[in-house]
């Protein structure tokens, strides 16, 4: 029995690509492996029919979308796509949910830190926060009391962005050694 592969893989076309790429790169292929054009060629003809059903479902929008899921939460998707489960114990409510996701996303996730709280874990200022919640830089969930942000995403801004350089004339003190290693 033979695997069949992926509609997008067929055409030729990224999972991302509008109805019109879609469609130009149908006629493309359909052109070229139409039996027409390559009478006699069994291997064309073959190609020809998956590029057909190919388009016949990435075609149609509600079709499209039906593919998609599928291949997301469907049976063809890969681990932890399978929908809602969770184990049951005897006498007991569900004791752990199977679509978690990443067991990372889980461990580091940690509890919603407030832009103070998660200011002060870094070692910066809530202001420098708030801005990168509106610049879009730093996820933030609203809440009522405030923006809710996850430790990891703020060490990971607080990584990739530049510290801000001393003020220009402030002289640095030195230590009486380096002074007297200088003058030497």
């Amino acid at each position: 029995m033979t695997a069949r592969r992926d509609h997008y893989a067929v055409l030729g076309v990224p999972q991302t690509a509008t109805a019109r790429q879609i469609k130009d790169a149908f006629r493309r292929l359909a052109r070229e492996h139409h039996p027409d054009t390559n009478a006699g060629d069994a291997a064309s003809d073959r190609e020809f029919k998956r590029v057909a059903r190919a388009y016949e479902t990435l075609g149609d929008p509600k079709k499209r979308h039906a593919y998609d899921t599928r291949h997301t939460t469907g049976r063809f998707a890969g681990p932890g796509g399978g929908g809602p489960q969770a184990i049951k114990v005897e006498g007991m409510d569900p004791v752990y949910h199977l679509d978690l996701g990443h067991h990372s996303d889980f461990y580091q996730a940690g509890d919603p830190l407030s832009v103070t709280e998660a200011a002060a874990a870094v070692g910066r200022n809530p202001s420098w926060l708030r801005k990168a919640i509106r610049e879009r830089r730093l996820r933030a969930t609203k809440s009522p009391e405030g923006y809710l942000l996850r430790r990891r995403d703020v060490e990971r801004l607080d990584r990739e962005t530049a510290r801000r350089k001393p003020k220009p004339g402030g002289e640095p003190e030195l230590d009486d050694d380096v002074l007297a290693a200088a003058e030497s």
